[in-house]
């Protein structure tokens, strides 16, 4: 069919849809009803899948709460050892000074080691037996015995910020395989928006939360929904273009897009491409012979088989030009009208818009 046409859908795919713009038609609906009652099943079942997953990366990461060792008592043999009295003394008053230094500091590092015990990372008891024992140097101006109850302290920070960074890294892989197998089906812009993200976790992976893992997961099951709606409808117009006797295949995925190849004519492709995000389909047609209405009488029929999947159609456009109001509706009694008044057959591309609602 020749021309370049543009036809919106408005009810299909898109999440600003209303099934009730199916006009009354209640095959369609119906249609629309059942699609979408599939569509939220798939959707539950990816997300169950997904939370197992994540549940199984957070078992293997963090097997266990860190346990704070007691430190190994050291002792030092200083008999051999002779030291000046103005440098014990100045020794003396360093130790008294940072001795000071770590009672005031004591209650905020005790609380930091609360918050990991809160968050599950470290063991309780073993925590605050090392903050008593802590304490009680502090308390006797016994610096070495108090740095030794800190080290060890400090070693087990150490442990369970490695085990973090375990799980986090864990978590960022999972959600970039998402993106590697969902890759091939998204515009170029949307792949490049979402590795940004990932990327950006990854370098900043301390300050993560489960809610930021959350939203992309989220975020990608989004895109992963509208890949899929957009690929029944692809099937559905080949369907369609097949039931009234054309060879139809869907060719190839451009930049998110769905290319749609149809014969038209013998050894002559028409292509149609559905735009990612559900508003257009796009159809270059190659040149029909003059007079010929039967092409243009056939395209309107697939789009009346189209409608009856579940999609609302509306023909805004030919040639670039706006289509008058009265022949805007695609149903059984305009198309036949339309297939009569065409007065160009001769042009050598057809454009066919759809915006497709949820």
């Amino acid at each position: 069919m020749s021309g370049r046409k543009t036809f919106n859908v408005t009810a299909g795919i898109s999440t600003e849809s209303q099934p009730g713009l199916f006009d009354g038609i209640t095959s369609a609906v119906q249609a629309y009803q059942e699609r979408k009652r599939q569509e939220r099943e798939a959707a539950i079942r990816k997300e169950q899948d997904i939370q197992q997953k994540i549940a199984q990366i957070r078992s293997g990461a963090a097997s266990k709460k860190i346990v704070v060792q007691q430190p190994q008592q050291v002792k030092f043999n200083i008999t051999n050892v002779t030291i000046d009295s103005d440098i014990k003394q100045a020794l003396s008053q360093d130790a008294q000074r940072q001795v000071q230094n770590l009672k005031i500091q004591l209650p905020s590092i005790n609380s930091e080691y609360q918050t990991l015990v809160d968050q599950q990372l470290l063991d309780a008891v073993s925590v605050q037996q090392a903050i008593h024992k802590t304490e009680i140097a502090l308390q006797s101006n016994n610096l070495t015995e108090a740095q030794t109850y800190l080290q060890v302290l400090d070693d087990a920070r150490i442990q369970v910020t490695q085990q973090m960074k375990t799980e986090w890294i864990a978590q960022l892989e999972f959600i970039q395989s998402r993106l590697g197998n969902l890759q091939p089906r998204l515009p170029h812009s949307i792949t490049q928006q979402l590795q940004t993200k990932i990327n950006g976790m990854c370098n900043s992976w301390q300050s993560l939360r489960d809610a930021d893992i959350t939203t992309l997961h989220q975020e990608i099951s989004t895109y992963e929904s509208q890949a899929e709606q957009i690929q029944t409808a692809a099937e559905n117009l080949v369907a369609s273009w097949q039931q009234v006797g054309y060879i139809a295949q869907i060719a190839e995925i451009n930049d998110g897009d769905l290319v749609i190849e149809v014969e038209t004519h013998e050894g002559v492709n028409t292509q149609m491409r559905i735009q990612f995000d559900g508003q257009q389909i796009d159809l270059a047609g190659p040149h029909d012979e003059e007079g010929e209405s039967s092409c243009a009488s056939r395209t309107f029929d697939v789009i009346e088989l189209f409608q009856q999947q579940g999609y609302q159609v509306e023909w805004t456009e030919w040639n670039g030009e706006p289509v008058d109001q009265e022949w805007r509706n695609v149903d059984m009694g305009i198309i036949s009208v339309k297939t009569t008044i065409e007065p160009d057959f001769n042009n050598t591309t057809e454009r066919r818009s759809e915006s497709i609602g949820d």
